[in-house]
């Protein structure tokens, strides 16, 4: 097998917005199909690349996810890398980019085993409300808005949740409501598309309900978005940098997503072929 496009078992022959890559692979003669990443049954040395892409119970089994990658990554080009992989699924690689001067929704972090006194940190702030989500997480699982009516049963929530896991306690946006997150999709470290996408987050209110691509005509917007990836130090072949507007109207990073973002590579017709074409350049 040339390719091994690799997703989970609940998406055996991927997403509807990552299913047009496997056509514009075999259109360049390449022998691609959709692999269960941990079907015991697949023997990685005999696949000659292997593209993370629809791995979405991942961060569910992190641990076992990593260690999976870090063994493939030794028996096939993994992309994107194992060491990338282990980094991205937890959310402290935010701290590592806000520290190399990338802005970031202001955070606070909770150790696993710790709490937080909301109600304090509110008044403290002055945020009218907070998002509380675990460092290790996807697709908004676990992830709780509270109004700052609510700070006590925040805050009881806030220390139900870090029994578990470490968590980010952030400011909600209410811009989500309206414009949503900018996803910058690059290939190679090259733009390939944008796409507005609306709260993850099913409860949050929203002015529009499905990811649309846009033409970003917002020149410093773009520029963070290049900064995030110049931080990170090196070229990967995918990357998705999720940037909203705060509270007080500055861009700042939502998420990079390197791990097995949505690509949305079925808004925009040209995608699927330039993802396939730097895929094959690794084959």
């Amino acid at each position: 097998m040339d390719v091994a496009v690799l997703t989970y078992s609940g998406l055996p022959q991927l997403d509807a917005y990552d299913a047009p890559l496997l056509p514009a692979l075999r259109d360049l003669g390449l022998d691609a199909r959709p692999v269960v990443w941990d079907d015991p049954g697949v023997d990685f040395a005999t696949v000659r690349v292997a593209v993370v892409r629809n791995t979405w119970d991942s961060h569910l089994r992190r641990d076992t996810f990593v260690a999976w990658a870090t063994k493939v990554g030794r028996l096939t080009r993994l992309y994107n890398p194992a060491d990338v992989l282990r980094w991205n699924t937890h959310k402290d690689y935010l701290r590592t980019l806000e520290g190399k001067g990338i802005p970031i929704t202001p955070t606070v972090w909770v150790e696993k085993g710790g709490t937080v006194d909301v109600d304090a940190l509110v008044r403290e702030r002055g945020w009218d409300t907070v998002v509380l989500k675990p460092a290790v997480s996807a697709g908004a699982l676990k992830t709780h808005i509270f109004p700052r009516s609510e700070a006590a049963a925040a805050t009881a929530r806030a220390t139900e949740l870090a029994a578990e896991c470490e968590l980010l306690v952030q400011p909600y946006l209410t811009t989500f409501e309206t414009q949503g997150e900018r996803s910058y999709i690059f290939f190679d470290g090259v733009l390939s598309h944008a796409v507005r996408r609306p709260p993850t987050l099913q409860s949050a209110p929203r002015g529009f309900t499905a990811p649309v691509t846009f033409t970003p005509d917002d020149a410093e917007e773009l520029k963070l978005a290049e900064r995030v990836l110049d931080a990170m130090g090196s070229t990967l072949l995918y990357a998705r940098v999720d940037v909203a507007t705060d509270n007080e109207g500055r861009a700042r990073l939502q998420e990079v997503e390197v791990t097995e973002p949505s690509l949305f590579l079925s808004l925009d017709p040209r995608a699927p072929g330039r993802l396939a074409r730097a895929i094959a350049a690794k084959v």
